[in-house]
């Protein structure tokens, strides 16, 4: 049985022509990721034309502010992952953590491939020029494939919100970098 090469990818800035495709990567990687961690009805309720309008105000808000950048990932000419950064929103990590990998989602056929590692340096350049030189990420604690990757590339478990909502409530761990020349090196 022969295997299969993956196929080149490359990454480039986002552009508001994207929010179509980037939505819909985020929806496929939601029901496929999520599938058995989040409420199914919560998952049903996330729509592409919901999440392009989303992503069409944030690359909007970020090419005003300068303050913000989403980086997408393309295989054969269509959009396969996508990564987006700025500056922390949390109160709890911006004393430690300055900067915010705020969404990173890679379709689940091109995973294992270096895109998610790939674009994970991308957004590390891009908040050291916007002035931050660590930066932090919430990541839901059942999501145990996003968190060995997040581990693997250096991430140091930095914070935890416990949501006790009579178990129905979302629990996370915040992953940080303290020193993103690390991530920006791969």
């Amino acid at each position: 049985m022969t295997q299969t090469q993956p196929l080149p990818f490359s990454l480039r800035p986002a552009t508001l022509s994207d929010a179509h495709a980037i939505a819909e990567v985020q929806v496929a990687v939601w029901q496929s990721a999520y599938r058995d961690i989040l409420p199914a009805a919560l998952i049903e309720r996330m729509s592409v034309a919901d999440r392009e309008n989303g992503w069409e105000k944030i690359l909007t808000a970020y090419a005003e502010s300068g303050r913000g950048a989403v980086f997408v990932a393309e295989q054969s000419g269509a959009v396969v992952g996508f990564l987006s950064c700025s500056d922390q929103r949390d109160e709890e990590l911006l004393t430690s953590f300055p900067g915010e990998f705020s969404a990173i989602y890679v379709a689940d056929s091109v995973q294992r491939q270096g895109i998610g590692r790939a674009l994970m340096g991308e957004g590390a350049r891009a908040l050291t020029a916007m002035g931050h030189g660590a930066a932090a990420l919430w990541v839901l604690s059942e999501n145990a494939g996003a968190r060995g990757f997040y581990q693997a590339i250096g991430g140091v478990v930095s914070a935890e919100r416990i949501d006790g909502q009579n178990g129905e409530g979302l629990d996370e761990i915040a992953y940080g970098w303290a020193d993103l020349s690390e991530i920006c090196a791969i």
